[in-house]
């Protein structure tokens, strides 16, 4: 308390308030700087992840993936955080790298890693330019409040439901899709403790109900090690190590050897696919996070939606140099709205978090995926109240949303759960003669949606 009290006061800083607009947005440098370690440590895994599976394709190394992973998102991060201004933090996106990895080893296309990641650079580039375009602010304030409100339930359910999976609460069944996974699994069991602990401070109105999922999640796991013989969280050799070299990845892409006639196509095909998922996933998750946080208002006009777009384009750029996959948004930004973070500070606290990981790389195989699950599912709960907010009288809208929330939680992904928002709100108020109230960019954007859609 002693320590959150020192922040507050030196929240009142002249050049701190200025800078991210705390008093304007009624927050303290305290809640920023604790919702930002909270989310820190429920997308730390990605430092874990990424590298795991970037990893095992031929020619890239993991200890650089890792480097490049820390890197980039706290390059992209910081950037977001000072610029954009938003609670909002970025890393290499779960989807993309696992589709990278299933194209290049499935042989989809005639490239290699590098050579694909020259692709992802340029696709960055596109993005780059366009967001600097007056169409993609026409574009984020075309979009209807209640297709917003439904972005924002989609991806607090979308978070929810990434961590029943990543839990082992929800699993695979090739009869009916999904179903339920063992309960009597240590793991599984883990994870539902430290859901109903969170839970119960819900219910009483504790603020810290997420951080208390994870540290309960934390330490029931090592318990289940130390008692059970599991190794759920085996304990590293050594806890601090330099960081491992970026030089076998760095700069790779630039070989222009490979730009014959027969892979060009493949390259276009890449740059279109990572381009498209990577703007609305960004564009969901900035809309999202922002609305939950009260950054976008009723009029539904995004502040500096420039320099939030850019820092996600920046971040792709950087990291395909440095030999990663597309830098996006992440989902987990939620998590940081939902603590009371409603500017840049958090996402510059992420960003120093992501440096300071660097040397803590022996540290990332203690946090699994599984062990900041159950937090992922309290933010879930967090997210889903926005769902009364809705014009559901309104049958465009409920259609909208409807389709918006089913695809981004049963395609998994937020760029496809827009995609059928917009292109069935588009229809829906086609046919209920309403077409003239539709603004021109989300017709637009209905077409590209279906091409994108075709394209997958």
């Amino acid at each position: 308390m002693a320590i959150t009290s020192i922040l507050n006061r030196a929240g009142s800083s002249t050049l701190l308030d200025s800078t991210f607009k705390l008093s304007q947005r009624n927050t303290t440098v305290g809640t920023e700087l604790y919702a930002g370690f909270v989310t820190f440590l429920a997308m730390s895994y990605i430092l874990a992840v990424n590298p795991a599976i970037l990893g095992s394709i031929e020619g890239m190394d993991k200890g650089a993936v890792f480097t490049a992973t820390a890197l980039a998102s706290a390059f992209a991060t910081l950037i977001m955080g000072l610029f954009g201004n938003y609670p909002v933090m970025l890393a290499p996106g779960m989807s993309m790298n696992g589709f990278f990895k299933g194209m290049l080893l499935s042989g989809s296309v005639a490239l290699i890693w590098h050579e694909a990641l020259f692709g992802i650079f340029l696709s960055g580039i596109v993005y780059l330019i366009f967001s600097m375009t007056r169409i993609r602010k026409q574009m984020i304030e075309s979009i209807p409040e209640d297709l917003k409100l439904a972005i924002t339930v989609s991806l607090g359910l979308f978070i929810a439901f990434l961590g029943l999976k990543n839990a082992g609460i929800i699993v695979a069944n090739p009869v009916v899709l999904v179903g339920l996974g063992d309960i009597s699994s240590p793991q599984v069991a883990i994870a539902f403790i430290s859901l109903f602990v969170a839970l119960g401070c819900m219910v009483r109105d504790v603020k810290l109900a997420t951080f208390i999922a994870f540290v309960t999640s934390i330490v029931l796991t090592l318990l289940c090690d130390a008692v059970l013989g599991t190794q759920f969280a085996p304990l590293p050799e050594q806890w601090v190590s330099a960081p491992p070299s970026l030089e076998p990845s760095f700069g790779q892409i630039f070989n222009f050897e490979f730009l014959t006639a027969d892979k060009l196509f493949d390259l276009l095909f890449i740059v279109l696919v990572f381009f498209i998922v990577d703007f609305f996933d960004g564009l969901s998750t900035i809309v999202g996070v922002g609305r939950d946080a009260g950054i976008i208002n009723k009029d539904g006009k995004v502040p500096n939606a420039r320099s939030a777009l850019v820092a996600d384009a920046s971040g792709t750029i950087a990291g395909s140099v440095l030999g990663t996959t597309s830098i996006t948004s992440f989902s987990e930004s939620g998590i940081a709205s939902a603590q009371g973070a409603k500017t840049g500070l958090a996402a510059v606290m992420v960003a120093v978090l992501f440096l300071l990981s660097l040397f803590l790389y022996p540290v990332f195989s203690l946090f699994s995926t599984a062990i900041v699950a159950p937090a992922m599912i309290v933010v879930g709960i967090y997210m889903v109240g926005r769902l009364g907010q809705i014009q559901w009288e309104h049958k465009a809208s409920r259609i909208a949303a409807f389709f918006t929330i089913m695809f981004t939680i049963l395609s998994f992904s937020p760029a496809n759960g827009m995609a059928m928002g917009f292109i069935s709100y588009a229809f829906a108020m086609v046919v209920a003669g309403k077409a003239r109230e539709v603004h021109p960019i989300i017709y637009a954007l209905s077409l590209i949606f279906v091409a994108y859609l075709v394209m997958l």
